[in-house]
């Protein structure tokens, strides 16, 4: 059997990544393809996705990933820029030169790329991913492509290819529903269900304005408020705290870490709105066609939400409480949504890049 290894943040408990594992390995063994991940957790990797799994801290581990694998794919998620850190665009682009001295083919997917603000490292980027080892560079929305243009990265290898996400099924809607109703004690058929992704930036406290939100919306609608933690525990830790300054706490409910991403998927297709901040709360909640109320932190939130004909809320840097609740209004007492259409566009796209490392393997 021939093997795909992916390079990413995996193993890190951040379910839009996690999802990238569970959703690739599922369509790799239907072709009859193995799926090798470099994880944080690789125990715990192989254990959830069936997946061969290496350490993706030790140089050793990495190199004996890299030499049972036929091709190597750098995705999802936004690796190459040095916002969220200074370092993690070493350790990407390193696995790259890593796989190119092996002399393996290498694929970027399924991701974002930049801002990178430092100029030594635009550079770095651009003239590893330009080498000819580097089949394919398909990002994810169109921000990034005009992005990679600007920085000198070759356009003849560059494609679009939408977030591997949107291949990604739930589980039957019984098993959706019985997670809802472990999880949200005494719900009521037919109450209201928002649900909430919020996540920390920059240092910036908008818990107040977060849960001055989550009651308004409970006052309103006697509505059900449901948090979904996409980065454990960070985001766990802000949704508590929000739940705890609620004039209403006893409305709100975390989901616990115990669920595939796929059943989180399942779970956030029965809300009746969902409010995000993290960029893969706002795929899921497309994916399932909710609507979905975004606040912008990054250019990736508008660049996905331009995708799909709507723009931010809002920015994470002035939290809009009375704009957002407009909103939520609007789809909760009719406006529709439909999202089917762009899905199956995406859908195609993604499965097309995978077509496409699939053929470069076999050349």
């Amino acid at each position: 059997m021939k093997n795909v290894l992916i390079s990413g943040y995996y193993g890190f408990n951040n379910t839009g990544d996690e999802a990238m594992i569970e959703t690739m390995s599922i369509l790799l063994a239907k072709r009859n393809y193995g799926l090798i991940v470099l994880s944080s957790n690789p125990e715990k990797t192989k254990e959830l996705y069936n997946v061969q799994a290496y350490d993706r801290a030790k140089l050793s581990q990495v190199i004996k990933a890299i030499k049972k694998a036929d091709i190597v794919v750098s995705g999802g998620g936004t690796l190459f820029q040095d916002i969220t850190s200074k370092k993690s665009i070493w350790y990407y682009l390193g696995i790259v030169k890593i796989a190119q001295l092996m002399r393996k083919k290498v694929c970027v997917a399924y991701q974002g790329m930049g801002p990178i603000d430092t100029p030594l490292y635009k550079k770095m980027t651009k003239n590893t991913l330009n080498k000819k080892s580097v089949k394919l560079i398909a990002l994810r929305d169109n921000h990034a492509i005009e992005y990679a243009k600007e920085m000198g990265i070759k356009e003849d290898k560059m494609t679009f290819s939408s977030d591997m996400v949107f291949m990604m099924q739930p589980p039957a809607k019984e098993r959706c529903l019985k997670i809802l109703k472990d999880n949200v004690h005494n719900y009521e058929e037919g109450q209201k269900l928002i649900g909430f992704s919020v996540r920390e930036w920059k240092d910036k406290d908008r818990t107040d304005l977060f849960a001055e939100l989550a009651d308004k919306l409970v006052e309103k609608y006697n509505a059900r408020i449901v948090f979904f933690p996409f980065h454990k525990p960070k985001d766990a830790e802000i949704s508590k705290i929000i739940m705890h300054k609620m004039k209403h706490e006893e409305a709100a409910v975390l989901m616990p870490n115990r669920y595939l991403p796929s059943e989180i998927l399942g779970t956030m297709g029965l809300m009746d709105v969902n409010v995000g901040v993290r960029l893969h709360s706002l795929v899921f909640s497309a994916v399932m066609n909710v609507p979905t109320v975004g606040i912008s932190y990054d250019p990736k939130i508008d660049g996905f939400l331009e995708m799909i004909n709507m723009t931010p809320v809002c920015t994470y840097e002035d939290i809009a409480v009375e704009k957002i609740l407009e909103h939520v209004q609007n789809f909760i007492v009719g406006e529709k949504v439909d999202y089917t259409d762009k899905i199956e566009e995406f859908k195609r796209i993604g499965t097309e890049t995978l077509d496409r490392i699939i053929t470069e393997i076999e050349k």
